[in-house]
């Protein structure tokens, strides 16, 4: 899912194989790293912004002894139900002003080079449309996780609300972003000004 739209960015572009074949390798790698780690400090970050404590946090799955997926935080101090909300909302009120941003960010020739721009548009993009398709899918395997607790505060109607819009928004936005580089890929292959792919 992360790759798909990655590999449209850099195939459908006018960059060179030879170009794009280390972005579409490291990027993905990547993104395992940042993921989880974005996602459990927006938790800590709404935990105390709500005025909760953290007491134990995982930041990061332990891939070296074959986790795949698991990272949390145990809050402390949320009495209220609003803070509650708060703190498990909180990566994807994160996920929304990512995609905004980068909206803006992608719309200016901020960088020409191909990495960046594949860097930018799995952080800003592909990484929140990763959390608004794949949670809720966990959630109706009988995961009880965010989106389970999201639930009981505001209710089924209001939640799948939301993430149908989250997801629609989602990727509307990854075809704009993909419309506009596949034009400013083909433009700088004219030019003559690819550049090569490096982090």
């Amino acid at each position: 899912m992360v790759v798909t739209p990655l590999i449209i960015l850099y195939l459908k572009g006018s960059w060179p194989l030879r170009t794009a074949t280390p972005c579409l390798v490291s990027i993905p790698i990547l993104w395992y790293f940042v993921y989880s780690p974005l996602h459990e400090l927006s938790h800590i970050a709404g935990t105390y912004l709500v005025g909760g404590t953290v007491i134990y946090y995982k930041l990061i799955p332990r891939f070296w002894l074959s986790e795949l997926g698991r990272a949390w935080i145990t809050p402390e101090g949320l009495k209220e139900s609003w803070q509650q909300l708060i703190m498990t909302a909180s990566p994807y009120i994160l996920d929304i002003v990512s995609i905004v941003a980068g909206m803006f960010i992608l719309r200016r020739n901020f960088s020409k080079n191909p990495f960046v721009i594949g860097f930018v548009f799995m952080l800003l993009f592909l990484r929140p449309t990763f959390d608004f398709v794949c949670e809720p899918i966990a959630f109706l395997s009988g995961d009880m996780g965010d989106i389970y607790h999201i639930t009981s505060k505001i209710g089924n109607f209001v939640t799948w609300s939301l993430i149908l819009f989250s997801v629609g928004l989602s990727l509307i936005s990854i075809i704009i972003v993909l419309k506009r580089f596949v034009r400013f890929s083909e433009t700088l292959s004219t030019r003559g000004n690819i550049t090569r792919c490096s982090s």
